[in-house]
């Protein structure tokens, strides 16, 4: 039986990890953290969101990166010193920001995400996996009739692709989600997506974990690896500060760290880190909370609810691999929660608050890379960007047919590793 190495124990190492093992693979998973999930899959917006497939770089953004370097609350900032180090990926970002390539993009991803949510729920029933799931959809609200035109479009363009949608207004909007009515007078409509999921992603983790070391798979932590063995333009294992792991195959599922662990094997990735924000706030003591997450357009940032908890969740900032907390970031998902259900707000002790940050692993035309790479064994898993979550389970799937010579559900080219 052929072993394969997985390089990362977040969503797309662990579901990799799931989607081999299922196919009679034997894999071992190394992390560098001492746990699992503790990267870009911690405390993200537990969103799994096939309605938001559309990447970042859209046409005319290279406008918007461009004011955000003066402007400190901007949903997507570029830091002037972060400009070196993105030079070339941001040439790349640009030129795949045109409208064909990011409509492209877009399709691209709507199958991934699509296919990967069925599987998420397939895995979720086959295993009972517990991760405070729902599936009750998603809503994006919105305060200008103007501003529902762009996100309207998308939907209608990807409707004849699978995507369910309904336009409401605002009485559609408080039959979907009642703990809106307080700003039911600043709100001019929604698009509501009923296929959209949400869940805990740090316990999905965790269950993948368990449910992994009870079918006998290690699952190793606090193991950085150092260097991958190459011979003979073939994979043969990786070496770490203790040992070294023999494998027929590899994969790198290590997020932005991914690029690094590629250094001198001639395989080049254009992954960037976008730093993103969430804060998390404690409902026990706040009464009836929401039961859908809701993006709100105007503030470019999103509620999704978790349990007993609600998470605010967006941002997007171009830092490098600076990881400190922007207070100003916190205040604006803190304000979120208050613009949006001031009486939970109210009710919620903010200061035990939790805020986070980490870095999304963002590919520069906005398609994750899924495939074996020129070296014969290496595979990668890696990019997705703000979508890791939602991709992670299809992902898995996708890359788990490739390699056990399996015909793919979906279309694979558009993520070539080598594209």
């Amino acid at each position: 039986m052929q072993k394969t190495l997985i390089i990362g124990a977040g969503l797309l190492g662990l579901s990799t990890a799931k989607a081999l093992h299922d196919l009679g693979r034997e894999v071992e998973v190394l992390d560098a953290a001492e746990e699992v999930g503790l990267g870009a899959s911690y405390a993200n917006g537990g969103m799994l969101t096939a309605s938001m497939s559309d990447p970042w770089n859209s046409p005319g953004v290279h406008r918007h990166l461009a004011s955000s370097l003066f402007d400190p609350t901007s949903p997507m900032k570029l830091h002037l010193k972060a400009i070196p180090t993105l030079f070339c990926w941001g040439l790349k970002f640009l030129r795949n920001s045109t409208s064909r390539r990011h409509t492209h993009a877009v399709q691209s991803n709507y199958a991934l995400a699509s296919y990967s949510i069925g599987q998420t729920r397939a895995w979720r029933e086959q295993l009972d996996l517990d991760y405070n799931a729902a599936a009750a959809g998603s809503m994006k609200i919105f305060r200008n009739p103007s501003a529902a035109q762009g996100p309207l479009a998308l939907a209608k363009a990807l409707h004849p692709a699978g995507l369910r949608f309904h336009q409401l207004d605002v009485d559609g909007v408080l039959e979907y989600e009642p703990m809106l009515h307080d700003i039911r007078d600043q709100i001019t409509g929604a698009l509501y997506f009923p296929g959209d999921e949400s869940g805990d992603a740090h316990l999905f983790c965790r269950a993948l974990k368990r449910y992994l070391q009870n079918q006998g798979v290690m699952v190793n932590t606090g193991v950085p690896v150092e260097s991958l063995m190459i011979a003979k333009g073939r994979i043969r294992g990786v070496r770490t500060q203790s040992k070294e792991y023999i494998a027929d195959c590899v994969v790198v599922a290590a997020g932005t760290q991914t690029p690094a662990l590629l250094k001198g094997t001639g395989i080049s990735l254009s992954i960037a880190p976008a730093k993103g924000y969430s804060v998390t706030f404690c409902g026990e003591d706040a009464g009836p909370l929401p039961t859908i997450p809701v993006i709100d357009d105007a503030m470019h940032a999103a509620i999704s609810p978790l349990g007993n908890q609600l998470r605010a969740v967006g941002t997007a900032e171009f830092t490098g691999f600076d990881k400190r907390l922007s207070q100003v970031r916190i205040d604006n998902l803190v304000n979120l929660l208050k613009a949006l259900y001031p009486r939970i707000a109210a009710q919620i002790d903010l200061n035990k608050a939790e805020p986070w940050t980490d870095f999304r692993p963002m590919s520069s035309d906005g398609k994750p890379f899924i495939g074996e790479s020129c070296v014969k064994g290496l595979y990668i898993n890696s990019g997705h960007g703000h979508l890791g979550w939602t991709k992670a389970a299809g992902s898995a799937c996708l890359l788990a047919d490739l390699m056990t010579a399996r015909t793919p559900a979906i279309n694979d080219k558009p993520f070539a590793v080598h594209r």
